[in-house]
């Protein structure tokens, strides 16, 4: 599940003079800040971006890739992430499992029957979070502005790979492969509402259980396209019928006409209490899902299955 993490060792950690550490990088270059004079290193470990400040040290990479010699199609079990910290601090000559984890982006692949494009097009809105979909293989949600502390992104893994000029294993280069991530960037303790975030903590079941849950409810959270189908023998009452009715004319609707009818509303002002939106949100939530009356798509419903499966063997 883990990709690509960031972690700092504070010079304490190390032992040792911190421009030590550059001995065991395969490349190494030194930095010079011209106004303090301040000596800055950046070199590489095995793909691992390392940087070497008078203060600490900071790793950045995928582990996957770290492991599996540049590739993240296969995942990493919890196990294996122990094996890559450990691994990781016998070749930088400390250990970084009291590290402090400044980073961290959560991902599976999933190989579908269909082609990726086609699963995202489904996808709608996600609470809090701006959909933006510039290109079709991929589509992100995220906040607005240079900060970004959260994001989520599905996208096409292999479309990805070859535009990355990245090597694709043997039986993979045809498959229908989506990616789904979730990246956590900076105040990771107050995110995920823990005392702190080490090195050594994403190989606890405990952690890593915690991680899995945030990232499948996140993926639940987005609004899903339902078939305009429904089993009409749970329909008892005329309420029932009006709610299959309006879930009906909600899934018929444009991606984005939820998104901008909310947006009308603001401009004009018609609610002065954000709970108003909440709770507007939460009745077009629960009418869309009406369980029984709207039958849901077949590629949703295989995705929502991918990853429902990531949870059952933690």
């Amino acid at each position: 599940m883990y990709d690509k993490v960031s972690i700092f060792a504070e010079r304490a950690l190390i032992g040792a003079d911190c421009t030590t550490i550059a001995n065991y990088l395969d490349t190494a270059n030194d930095v010079t800040d011209r106004q303090t004079g301040e000596c800055r290193i950046y070199g590489s470990l095995q793909g691992l971006k390392v940087s070497i400040y008078p203060n600490g040290v900071y790793i950045v990479g995928s582990l996957p890739k770290f492991l599996h010699c540049g590739s993240n199609i296969y995942p990493i079990r919890r196990s294996q992430t122990a094996e890559a910290i450990e691994a990781i601090s016998d070749l930088l000559h400390f250990s970084i499992e009291c590290a402090d984890v400044t980073g961290l982006e959560v991902g599976a692949n999933f190989v579908l029957k269909y082609e990726p494009l086609r699963y995202l097009s489904r996808l709608g809105e996600m609470p809090y979070l701006k959909r933006f979909q510039l290109e079709a293989t991929s589509l992100y949600y995220k906040g607005i502005g240079r900060k970004q502390p959260k994001v989520f992104n599905l996208y096409d893994k292999i479309a990805d790979a070859k535009a990355k000029g990245m090597e694709i294993p043997p039986g993979f280069e045809d498959a229908n492969l989506l990616r789904y991530e979730m990246r956590l960037k900076g105040r990771l303790t107050k995110q995920l509402k823990c005392g702190e975030v080490k090195a050594a903590n994403l190989s606890q079941p405990t952690f890593y259980r915690a991680i899995v849950k945030r990232w499948q409810d996140a993926y639940f959270s987005i609004s899903k396209t339902y078939l305009n189908q429904s089993d009409m023998s749970q329909i008892k009452t005329p309420k029932g019928a009006f709610d299959c009715l309006v879930a009906r004319l909600l899934a018929q609707s444009e991606e984005n006409t939820i998104a901008s009818f909310f947006e009308e509303l603001k401009q004009r002002g018609v609610f002065t209490h954000r709970s108003d939106f909440t709770r507007l949100r939460k009745m077009i939530a629960e009418v869309s899902s009406k369980n029984g009356q709207i039958l849901p798509d077949e590629l949703i419903k295989e995705l929502d299955d991918e990853v429902k499966n990531v949870g059952a063997f933690l």
